[in-house]
């Protein structure tokens, strides 16, 4: 129960990285909104945390909104009266070519992944100062450091994401408040389901060091840690959970 009483926002937790650790989160005793921009899986994945005991509550979110998202703070002000954990997993990944990449799609995947990221921070700040202490994690990606043929923009923002956690972590540092962010190797999830077949995933999932396709919940243990007291000297930091395929 390293998160006992604690107050924790997962965006993107729908489905994926994002479900998979907001049930770890609960399972730790915080007490967890549940928030994305698809409401009815949100709200099941909130049952889900009910059914283990867990106090949970449910916002359908667009992140790349303002508006939406001071709406996500505001509940979760009135539900629980503080904020202590903020986990940015929400994203989209669009496949294309740089040459055939539309102006919209550039625009759409940056504005969810990385501004989702700026708005959501800015939205919790307010509150974690007004306490003197919390965690934000983002959720990059590995491709932010080697690219990714058809996601320019995909790449972009997730590189991008981990120049703005550096600039946060220095600002928000005073105010005892860490600001971390994971990359997932190739997980086993929905989005890179929708770009390769079966065969292809599964070999691609094995392709690393360690020989073991990742999973949602592989992700977990590392956010569990950087949200934990273990990690309260610990910001400005990127951890790479990838099975060894990238080493930096």
């Amino acid at each position: 129960m390293r998160l006992k009483d604690k107050v924790a926002i997962v965006t993107g937790a729908a489905q994926g990285i994002g479900r998979a650790i907001a049930l770890g989160i609960g399972r730790e005793g915080a007490k967890v909104v549940v928030a994305d921009l698809q409401g009815l899986k949100a709200k099941a994945v909130a049952e889900e945390l009910h059914a283990l005991g867990v106090e949970a509550h449910f916002v359908e979110v667009d992140v790349s909104k303002e508006a939406s998202v001071r709406n996500l703070a505001e509940q979760t002000l009135g539900r629980f009266g503080r904020a202590d954990i903020l986990v940015n997993d929400a994203g989209i990944y669009l496949q294309s070519s740089v040459v055939e990449m539309k102006e919209e799609d550039w625009d759409r995947v940056i504005d969810v992944n990385l501004g989702g990221n700026f708005l959501c921070s800015r939205a919790v700040v307010p509150l974690m100062r007004a306490q003197k202490s919390g965690r934000i994690i983002s959720v990059a990606s590995g491709i932010a450091h080697y690219g990714a043929k058809g996601g320019a923009h995909y790449a972009a923002s997730k590189a991008g994401i981990i120049g703005f956690v550096k600039a946060l972590a220095r600002e928000l540092a005073p105010d005892h408040i860490t600001v971390n962010a994971i990359c997932p190797g190739l997980t086993d999830t929905t989005l890179p389901r929708g770009h390769r077949t079966e065969e292809e995933l599964q070999a691609r999932l094995r392709n690393n060091p360690l020989g073991h396709a990742l999973q949602p919940e592989d992700q977990v243990g590392p956010i569990l840690f950087l949200a934990s007291d273990a990690a309260s000297y610990i910001t400005g930091q990127v951890l790479n959970v990838n099975c060894g395929s990238f080493m930096f």
